[in-house]
């Protein structure tokens, strides 16, 4: 413990001591303002007092450790990579996508656990038109932001996955319906109420006239910029997307985006700059993030085609699933398939003879497969039945009808089983209290410890561990 923590704590401790004699129906109210006053005094002697998350969608950690190799130009991540602490590749989670990978990074638990399970919310009988789980509500464990809010901590939430109905004090939460313009409704009355009008007389930039999903991470930027230097908040959390959006599309160190990275890095630059302008740089720690790798892709497989064909889903005329035995949930290279009634052990001999042969095939589009036990051993979905992971250069499509397999209609994907080696997630740790050095078997369940540890919460029992980060000594302070 520091000099000045033990200062504090025996200051605290020797005035608790001093008021114990007085009446005992004063003692309850005095016990609560020496434990406020201790902690306080223990808060404001921390070396970090704020920490900023910035996760770039689909950044692969090659980006920062070879970026000549694939022609980046980008100072600011070369920078953090030279004075602070960085990884390269941690571990992401089953299966590798963006919403359960952000949820794990801020509960510190896999997604068997966290229940967000998948990008795409449950929906067998395709009634949600497409939702993903965009709910705070559907957490079944405490996230960073709750603590940290309980504790008296100011929080602010960045286009950050999962935060729809958040308690923050700043939320603007990512969210959309039918990527119209008309969508930014529901962002704005989703998020804290005039919150785009204060973000756009400091940023004119800030401009929110397009659909939620084309909005640029300038924009997100913007607002996080706004937050830093007017709420000051021990906890940010931003989603930067376009690389991800742009390796789906052209595939990963395509020119376009690298153009996406290097827009990103100019954007953790400005973000350095506000907590430098807010005063509040000295005592942060700036912490960038991906949630997955990512891999080309040329061509596309349906499995749930085989699921319809075995009489496994029952369509109408339409094409619209009325009745199933057994369904899928698509995630780019991976594939869950769930059973719908827990005794149809024909069902589940079924869905085996389909695809025991298939894994590992020549032409197949299945690498492998996962039983329930497996996949709960990974950290995945406990309600699901089969796992599939498809091959290289091969992305899973959803749908029952159509073409078993096809031409991809992108460049990139992810989702794979976390185990893939281009699956692995970026990590940099930057900031006046951070050394230089090498970060060792990362995982993202482990964020959640490692930051509550640096704030003094307590996030309670986890699936992951802290982070041994190297710290700063007075020759490396920044």
């Amino acid at each position: 413990m520091r000099r000045k923590d033990v200062t504090a704590l025996s200051a605290a401790l020797f005035l608790f001591v001093a008021i114990s004699s007085q009446a005992q129906n004063s003692i309850g109210k005095t016990e609560a303002s020496v434990n406020a006053a201790a902690l306080s005094a223990q808060s404001s002697t921390r070396p970090i007092q704020h920490v900023l998350i910035v996760t770039i969608d689909g950044m692969k950690p090659q980006t920062y450790t070879e970026p000549d190799a694939h022609g980046l130009k980008v100072p600011t991540l070369r920078e953090m990579v030279r004075n602070g602490a960085s990884s390269e590749g941690v571990q992401s989670v089953m299966p590798t996508v963006t919403y359960p990978s952000h949820t794990a990074m801020v509960t510190g638990a896999n997604p068997g656990t966290t229940g967000i399970y998948t990008n795409i919310a449950w929906d067998p009988l395709g009634q949600n038109s497409g939702g993903w789980r965009w709910y705070t509500e559907d957490i079944r464990v405490p996230t960073l932001w709750q603590i940290a809010r309980q504790e008296g901590l100011k929080t602010a939430l960045i286009h950050w996955p999962v935060t729809a109905g958040a308690q923050a004090d700043i939320n603007i939460p990512e969210y959309w319906r039918a990527s119209i313009p008309e969508d930014m409704k529901l962002v704005r009355a989703l998020s804290t109420p005039g919150i785009f009008e204060k973000i756009v007389k400091d940023f004119p930039s800030f401009k929110t006239d397009v659909p939620p999903l084309d909005l640029t991470d300038p924009v997100w930027t913007d607002a996080a910029c706004y937050a830093i230097e007017n709420l000051k908040p021990n906890l940010l959390l931003l989603h930067l997307a376009m690389v991800d959006h742009w390796e789906h599309e052209k595939g990963p160190f395509s020119p376009e985006a690298n153009a996406a990275t290097e827009t990103a890095d100019a954007q953790i630059a400005r973000l350095i700059s506000s907590a430098k302008k807010a005063g509040i740089w000295q005592t942060s720690v700036l912490v960038i993030l991906s949630d997955h790798g990512f891999a080309p892709i040329s061509q596309e497989m349906r499995p749930g085609v085989l699921l319809q064909q075995k009489g496994l889903i029952t369509l109408d005329a339409k094409g619209r699933i009325t009745d199933w035995k057994a369904a899928e949930i698509t995630d780019g290279g991976s594939a869950y398939l769930y059973v719908k009634d827990p005794n149809d052990d024909a069902t589940r001999a079924a869905l085996h003879g389909i695809f025991d042969s298939l894994a590992g095939a020549e032409g197949s589009g299945i690498r492998r497969i996962a039983s329930h036990d497996e996949i709960v051993a990974m950290g995945g979905d406990p309600n699901a039945f089969l796992a599939l992971e498809a091959s290289d250069g091969t992305s899973f499509a959803f749908g029952y009808t159509g073409d078993l397999q096809g031409k991809s209609r992108g460049g990139g994907t992810h989702g794979y089983f976390p185990d893939r080696k281009e699956m692995r997630a970026s990590m940099i740790i930057y900031g006046p209290a951070i050394g230089p050095g090498k970060i060792d078997h990362g995982r993202l369940i482990d964020v959640a410890p490692t930051v509550a540890a640096w704030l003094g919460l307590k996030l309670g029992s986890t699936d992951g561990s802290p982070l041994a980060i190297p710290t700063a000594t007075a020759s490396t302070t920044k």
